[in-house]
C-alpha cells in the first residue's frame, strides 16, 4: 500500500511538471525578407536579444524560448520593420521591406561585410546609379549616360572608341567588375586609329559597350583607391555593373535619332526576358543591337593636292573638278555596327548553397576613315590607281567572349564562401580597303587595293575564392566584427598576329616610297607576340562597428606578377556618425598597378604625320618595345616597372533635413612613375638617326616608359532632394567634380641623348604634359530637375563641362584654350499604357559647340575646325530623339 502510494506521489508529480517542461523548449521562427518579388540577404533580423542574417533566399530561421518578443527587420536603404511575435506563434513569417527615399542605395562596392549599408552611410564614397536613371539621360550609350550623370567620370569623342576616365586619371586606373568580378580588358592600347590627343595615351582602353545595356540593373561606382580591395588596377577607382536577375518579365527598348546636321543617326534595339528554373532559379536574356551612322565636322581643305607650286594645283583642282569640301579625314564620330548577346543565371541548390553563371558574346564592326592621301605625295600614292588620290577605309571588326561560373552559400558555422572561375577574351581584326601599298608603284593599275592587316588578342582567366564571417557574437563590447579573406589567380595572355605581306612589305629597293598599305600599315614578323603571365593574390579585410557611431575598415592585399615581382597594398578607411543627419569619412590607402601585357609588348609601324609650319608632311612611324635593343640601348631607357601610388580621402555625408542628402569627398592621389607613350624622336636629330640607322624607313620612334610622376587633387559634391507637391514628385540634384593633375619631379629623359640644339632628351614633350594636365575638364557640374505628374515626367539636365587646352609640342604660340561650356538636354516621358512608355527630346537643345581652332597651323590645313585634343562632349552639335519602352 506505501509502495503504491509512493508511485501515485511520484507520477503526480511528473505530470505537474510536464507542461512547465515543454513550455521551456525552445521554439523556432521562421520566414522570408523580400521587396516586391526581390529577396534581401543578408537582412539583419533580431528577435530579442539574438541576431541573424538572412540567407541567400532571403529566408531565416531564429531559435526562442517561451514569450513574446518584437521581430525587428532592417535593410540599409530600408525601412524599419518591427512585429510584435510569440513562442506559440506558428506558420511562415513573408515580410515585405519598403523602400526609404532618405537613406541611400544599398551598395555592394567599398566593403566585404556581410552587413548591407547605403552609399550614405560608408567610410568611402560610392554612387549608385540605376537604370532608370541612365535612361532620363536619354544619350544613345552607356559611357555618355555615366558622362552626364557622374561628375567626376569623363570621356573623350574619339573617332574609334570612348573609354572612361574616373577622377581625371587613365582608363586602366579604373577596374570594371560584372557581378562584382574583374572583367577582361580589350586588346587595343590607347594608341592605334586614333588622334593625337586621345584621352590617357599609353594606357589600355575600357570598353562598357561591350555589355549589354538592355542585361544592366544597376551600376555602382567606387570613388577610392581600392588596390587593398580589389587589385592592382583600382587606383582610381572601382566600377561594378550589376545585370539583371528578374523573371517573368519582357522588356523592348527602342531608341531612333539624329544629329541636328542630319547625319550620325542612331537605332538602338534592346531586349530582355527572364524566365524562372522552377522555384529556385532564374535565367534572363538580353540582346542588343545598335547601328550609329558617321558625322563629319570637318572644314575645307586649303592646302595642295596635286603639286606643291599653289598656282599650278590651282588649275589642275580646277580642270579635275577635285571637290574640297569632299571628306578628307574623318573628323566626327564613325560608322559603328554592334549586336551583344548576354544571358545571366542563378539556381539555388538549398537554403545554404546558390549556383550563377553568366555568359556573354559581342559583335562590333567599325568604320573608319584615315588621312586622305594627296597625288603630290609621291611616296604614299600609286597615281596610276588613285590619280586624285584617295582616301583609306579601315574596318576594325571586334568580338568579346566572357564566361563565368560560380558557387556561393554558407557553411553550418556561418562561414559565407563564394568560389567562381571568369573567362574573358577581345580579338580584334584589322583591314584596309581602297588604298594601295605604295612600294608596289611597278605594278601600276594592278596594285592591290585592300589588306588584311593582321589582329590583336587578348584572354583572361580569373579565379577567385572568398570567405566571409560576422564574429559579433564573439566580442560583446563591438557593434560588429566580420573578417573577409580570399585569395585570386589570373593568366593572362597577349597576341599580335601579322597581316599578310603586301600589308607591311616595301618592295622599293631604293627607300623613297613607303611601305604597307597606306591608312593602316599590317603587322610585320618583329611586330608579331604571344606573350603570358600569371598573377598570385591574397586579400585580408577586417570591419568593425566599434559602437553606433565609429566605423572603421582595414584591408590588405599581397600580389606577385610572374614578370614584375610582388606588391603589398594596404588601406585604412573609417567613419563617424554623429547622429542619423551627419558622419564624417576618410581613407587613406596605396596603389600598384603593374603594366600591362599590351604595355610591354606592342610595337607597330603606322603611317602618321609630321607638323612642318601648319603642313602635314607624311612619315613612317615605329613604336617599339620598352624591351627592344633601340629602346635599352640606343636611347638609355630603362626597364619597366609598375606605377606605385598613395591615395587619401576625406569628406562627409548629410541629410540635414526631409528633403535634402549631401555629400562632399576630397581627394588626392600621387602616382610615380606613370606609365605612358613618349613623346616623338625623328631623325632629324642626327643622333636619333645614327640610332635608327638599321630601320631607314622609319622616321620617328616613340615607345612606352615611366617617364612621369602625378599629382591629382579634387572634390565632388552630390546635393539631392526630393519633394512631393500635390501628390506630384520633383526630385532636383546638383553635382559636381573639381579635379586638377599636375606632373611633378624631374621628367625621364633618355640617357644615351645628350642635350643640344636638337632636343632637350626629355620623353615628355611639353605637348604631352598638356596632355595629361589639361587635357581632361578642370570641373563639370550637372543640374538635373525631374518633375513627374501621373502619367507625364519632364526631364531637364544641364551639364557645364570647364574649360581645357590643347598644347603644342614646341612653342606656346601655337596653344590653343578652350572655354567652359554648357549643354541642355530636355525629355519629355509619357507612360500611355501600363506596358508602353514613350519620351521625346532633345539633347544639347542650343546646338553648343566647342572654341573653334584659332590657329591655322592647328587646323591640318583647314580640315579641321575644332581639336581633337581636348572634346569631353565631342562637335557634332544638337541631337533630337524619340524612345520607346515596352513591358510585358
Amino acid at each position: 500500500m506505501k509502495k503504491n502510494l509512493f508511485y501515485i506521489i511520484i507520477t503526480s508529480a511528473l505530470f505537474s511538471l510536464f507542461p512547465f517542461t515543454a513550455s521551456s523548449q525552445a521554439r523556432i521562427i521562421k520566414g522570408i525578407v523580400k521587396s516586391g518579388e526581390e529577396v534581401l540577404p543578408a537582412a539583419t533580423v533580431t528577435v530579442g536579444n539574438k541576431i541573424t542574417l538572412t540567407n541567400y533566399a532571403g529566408e531565416f530561421s531564429v531559435s526562442i524560448m517561451p514569450g513574446n518578443y518584437l521581430l525587428t527587420v532592417t535593410y540599409a536603404g530600408y525601412k524599419k520593420f518591427e512585429l510584435s511575435v510569440h513562442s506559440g506563434q506558428t506558420g511562415f513569417l513573408e515580410i515585405n521591406m519598403i523602400k526609404d527615399e532618405q537613406v541611400g542605395e544599398v551598395v555592394i562596392l567599398g566593403s566585404r561585410s556581410l552587413i548591407q549599408r547605403s552609399n550614405l552611410n560608408t567610410a568611402v564614397p560610392v554612387d549608385v546609379i540605376s537604370v532608370k536613371s541612365l535612361l532620363q539621360t536619354s544619350q544613345p550609350g552607356l559611357i555618355q549616360m555615366l558622362s552626364f550623370t557622374v561628375p567626376s567620370l569623363n570621356t573623350s569623342r574619339q573617332t574609334t572608341n570612348e573609354p572612361a576616365t574616373l577622377r581625371g586619371l587613365d582608363p586602366d586606373h579604373l577596374l570594371i567588375l560584372l557581378n562584382g568580378v574583374r572583367y577582361h580588358s580589350p586588346a587595343v592600347l590607347n594608341n592605334q586609329g586614333a588622334p593625337p590627343g586621345i584621352l590617357g595615351r599609353g594606357s589600355v582602353t575600357n570598353d562598357l559597350y561591350s555589355i549589354p545595356f538592355s542585361a544592366i540593373e544597376k551600376i555602382e561606382i567606387l570613388r577610392d583607391g581600392a588596390s587593398a580591395q580589389y587589385g592592382s588596377d583600382a587606383i582610381a577607382g572601382v566600377m561594378n555593373i550589376e545585370l539583371k536577375r528578374s523573371t517573368g518579365k519582357t522588356s523592348i527598348n527602342f531608341h531612333l535619332g539624329h544629329y541636328y546636321k542630319g547625319d550620325g543617326g542612331n537605332i538602338i534595339l534592346g531586349i530582355n526576358r527572364g524566365i524562372p528554373i522552377g522555384k529556385k532559379g532564374f535565367l534572363n536574356f538580353s540582346g542588343d543591337f545598335r547601328y550609329r551612322g558617321p558625322t563629319s565636322r570637318g572644314g575645307k581643305y586649303q592646302g595642295t593636292v596635286y603639286t606643291n607650286n599653289k598656282v599650278q594645283d590651282d588649275s589642275i583642282i580646277l580642270a579635275r573638278n577635285f571637290s574640297r569640301k569632299t571628306p578628307l579625314v574623318n573628323v566626327g564620330s564613325l560608322k559603328l555596327i554592334h549586336t551583344g548577346f548576354l544571358m545571366n543565371g542563378g539556381y539555388r541548390v538549398n537554403n545554404k548553397t546558390e549556383l550563377f553563371w553568366t555568359g556573354a558574346i559581342n559583335y562590333r564592326n567599325s568604320y573608319y576613315l584615315a588621312q586622305y592621301r594627296y597625288p603630290k605625295n609621291h611616296n604614299q600614292v600609286i597615281t596610276a590607281l588613285y590619280p586624285d588620290g584617295f582616301i583609306a577605309k579601315i574596318f576594325s571588326p571586334s568580338w568579346d567572349i566572357s564566361g563565368l561560373a560560380g558557387a556561393r552559400g554558407e557553411t553550418n558555422n556561418k562561414w559565407h564562401w563564394e568560389l567562381s572561375s571568369v573567362y574573358g577574351s577581345n580579338k580584334v581584326l584589322y583591314e584596309t580597303r581602297n588604298t594601295n601599298n605604295a612600294s608596289q608603284f611597278q605594278m601600276g593599275k594592278n596594285a592591290q587595293t585592300d589588306f588584311n592587316c593582321g589582329s590583336l588578342l587578348f584572354k583572361q582567366l580569373t579565379n577567385n575564392i572568398s570567405f566571409t564571417k560576422n564574429f559579433t557574437k564573439a566580442f560583446d563590447l563591438l557593434k560588429s566584427l566580420s573578417t573577409s579573406f580570399g585569395a585570386e589567380w589570373r593568366f593572362e595572355n597577349y597576341q599580335v598576329k601579322k597581316g599578310e605581306e603586301t600589308s607591311y612589305g616595301n618592295y622599293d629597293t631604293t627607300n623613297k616610297t613607303q611601305g604597307g598599305s597606306q591608312g593602316l600599315p599590317g603587322f610585320d614578323t618583329t611586330n608579331a607576340v604571344h606573350a603570358s603571365r600569371n598573377m598570385t593574390g591574397m586579400y585580408l579585410d577586417l570591419e568593425s562597428d566599434i559602437n553606433d557611431h565609429f566605423l572603421i575598415d582595414v584591408a590588405g592585399r599581397y600580389e606577385y606578377y610572374s614578370d614584375f615581382g610582388g606588391n603589398l597594398a594596404g588601406k585604412l578607411a573609417a567613419r563617424y556618425k554623429f547622429s542619423d543627419k551627419f558622419l564624417l569619412r576618410g581613407s587613406v590607402s596605396t596603389g600598384f598597378h603593374a603594366p600591362t601585357l599590351h604595355q610591354s609588348y606592342y610595337s607597330a609601324t603606322s603611317s602618321s604625320w609630321k607638323d612642318v609650319n601648319g603642313e602635314k608632311v607624311p612619315v613612317l612611324l615605329g613604336t617599339f618595345r620598352n624591351t627592344s635593343d633601340i629602346v635599352r640601348n640606343g636611347f638609355g631607357v630603362p626597364a619597366l616597372k609598375p606605377e606605385k601610388a598613395v591615395n587619401l580621402g576625406g569628406g562627409f555625408t548629410s541629410s540635414f533635413c526631409h528633403h535634402f542628402n549631401l555629400t562632399v569627398d576630397a581627394y588626392w592621389i600621387q602616382i610615380k612613375d606613370r606609365i605612358v607613350f613618349s613623346g616623338g624622336f625623328g631623325k632629324n636629330n642626327p643622333d636619333v638617326k645614327n640610332i635608327l640607322i638599321n630601320y631607314p624607313t622609319i622616321d620617328s620612334v616613340i615607345f612606352i616608359s615611366n617617364a612621369i610622376n602625378t599629382r591629382t587633387q579634387g572634390a565632388d559634391i552630390i546635393l539631392n532632394s526630393n519633394w512631393m507637391i500635390r501628390k506630384n514628385d520633383l526630385h532636383i540634384s546638383l553635382v559636381a567634380n573639381f579635379n586638377r593633375t599636375h606632373i611633378f619631379g624631374v621628367i625621364q629623359s633618355a640617357a644615351n641623348l645628350p642635350t643640344n640644339s636638337f632636343n632637350t632628351n626629355t620623353l615628355f614633350t611639353r605637348g604631352d604634359k598638356g596632355k595629361v594636365e589639361q587635357g581632361q575638364p578642370k570641373d563639370k557640374i550637372i543640374l538635373n530637375v525631374n518633375y513627374k505628374t501621373r502619367k507625364w515626367i519632364f526631364n531637364v539636365i544641364n551639364t557645364r563641362f570647364g574649360k581645357t587646352a590643347f598644347i603644342n609640342n614646341t612653342t606656346s604660340s601655337r596653344d590653343e584654350f578652350f572655354s567652359p561650356k554648357i549643354l541642355t538636354d530636355v525629355n519629355l516621358n509619357y507612360t500611355l499604357k501600363s506596358w508602353l512608355n514613350i519620351i521625346i527630346g532633345v539633347n544639347n537643345v542650343f546646338d553648343v559647340y566647342p572654341d573653334r581652332l584659332k590657329n591655322y597651323l592647328n587646323t591640318n590645313e583647314g580640315i579641321l575646325i575644332y581639336s581633337n585634343e581636348a572634346s569631353p562632349f565631342g562637335y557634332n552639335g544638337g541631337y533630337y530623339f524619340l524612345s520607346m519602352a515596352f513591358n510585358f
